[in-house]
């Protein structure tokens, strides 16, 4: 006789790495992990990643270091620049452990992962998550918290719910659902920014659970666009988002302050050369191309303001691709039109635009090198995926890069580089011998 596997019901959960730069700054130094600890932003400006200890101390994730700099001394908080490729090699040996565990996962971002929960069987789900949190954290080191509920967006709720109340995993069901979004803010709500909470407020829409209940959508859609109809219908158990929409990005970003002021031309070229690289490297790895770069140059957000100055361009090319030495002379051609002589830059930055998948791209019949293009491509991010990145860059980006960000406490690449390596001595006594 023939077993049918039962028809369980849809759910998703979601794993979040808790405080995962600080976390990932523990790994390695095991006396840290119940100090305060905050990891910065690009050039030591701002607290990016806030440890629970810290958190305690009132330091708060986007605060300027500079104004909590006397917290930090007193408290002896431990600071870190931020070191993303032990963040990337962390975040790779996570989702390597989910991967192993669930047959779907999909990746949200370097410290979340979506996960179908469908093949769990009922009831047992917050004992499944539990599990997954263990070994997670035993393989990594990497303290984890996972939300599941019947949409993506009610897994979310659930485990910001679970950190909370310091728990590892939590099951929002159906009898729960409406105590959990009574008690959730609109406005912590996924996908719900600072603007669309102000609008949502002012119609009385103060929760979660205001949001799913009401019931005029034509207005929630003027509100939110459909972005907020698909929301409201998440928060009703309706499955909305296709997964493959979540980590498909529409506008790819690389943006630095420099380590100083910048006034050379070509310096102004290898950052934007730099950050173009970073930019398109994105844009293979979710297997899109574009047409569209937007670059800007600016001086300091605090200098005088008779001295400030910023100024912006964009081109778009005949054909999409993904060619970082295409992008990249459209890029220098933006600087050398928007620089300007004897102005102290302090900023610089690229946007990738008008992305579109790759598949089924119509061939231009005068861009004859894009499977020549393609294969270079591939070679390049194939070695700076092995040997790190920037090992294989275009020569447009210099060699020296005295411009770059300061990082003056950026943590060993202990477990990436062989100079970094721990040396362990081992000494033999004579009972031993």
């Amino acid at each position: 006789m023939l077993s049918i596997k039962p028809l369980w019901p849809k759910r998703w959960a979601i794993l979040d790495c808790n405080a995962f730069y600080s976390s990932c700054e523990r790994v390695f130094r095991p006396h840290l992990r119940t100090k305060p600890v905050v990891v910065l932003s690009n050039n030591d400006g701002c607290m990016i990643s806030v440890s629970p200890e810290a958190k305690l101390l009132g330091l708060k994730l986007g605060a300027p270091v500079h104004e909590v700099r006397e917290i930090i001394r007193k408290h002896r908080v431990h600071v870190f620049s931020s070191n993303y490729q032990l963040y990337g090699d962390l975040s790779r040996r996570v989702m390597r452990i989910l991967d192993e565990l669930h047959p779907d996962v999909l990746q949200y971002s370097i410290d979340e992962a979506f996960i179908d929960f469908s093949h769990v069987p009922p009831g047992e789900e917050e004992s499944w998550a539990h599990e997954v949190c263990l070994r997670v954290t035993r393989e990594t080191g990497i303290p984890v918290t996972i939300g599941v509920g019947r949409t993506k967006t009610i897994a979310k709720i659930a485990s910001r719910r679970a950190k909370k109340i310091k728990q590892k995993a939590m099951y929002l069901a159906d009898e729960n659902i409406e105590t959990a979004l009574r008690d959730t803010p609109v406005g912590d709500v996924w996908g719900i920014g600072y603007g669309s909470e102000v609008k949502l407020k002012a119609h009385k829409i103060l929760t979660a659970w205001d949001l799913r209940e009401h019931p005029n959508t034509p207005l929630i859609r003027a509100l939110l666009t459909v972005t907020g109809e698909r929301l409201r219908d998440e928060l009703r158990g309706i499955s909305c988002v296709e997964p493959g929409e979540m980590n498909e990005k529409k506008m790819i970003s690389s943006t630095r302050s420099f380590g100083r002021r910048v006034y050379d031309r070509i310096e102004l070229e290898e950052a934007i050369s730099t950050y173009v690289g970073f930019a398109c490297e994105k844009l293979r790895a979710q297997q899109s191309v574009a047409r569209g770069i937007s670059v800007f140059l600016r001086t300091g957000a605090f200098d005088d303001k008779t001295t400030y100055h910023r100024n912006d361009g964009q081109i778009f090319l005949i054909s999409p691709t993904n060619d970082t030495g295409q992008f990249t002379r459209a890029a220098i051609d933006l600087v050398r039109s928007l620089y300007r002589k004897d102005v102290a830059y302090k900023k610089a930055g690229v946007f990738i635009f008008d992305i579109s998948p790759r598949a089924g791209q119509q061939v231009d019949l005068f861009q004859l090198e894009d499977e020549r293009s393609a294969s270079l491509m591939s070679a390049i991010d194939l070695i700076n995926k092995k040997w790190g990145r920037g090992t294989v860059r275009m020569a447009a980006c210099g060699t020296k890069q005295d411009w770059r960000m300061l990082c003056e406490k950026r943590s060993d690449k202990t477990q990436l580089e062989w100079n970094d390596l721990v040396i362990v001595r081992r000494e033999f006594s004579s009972l031993g011998k």
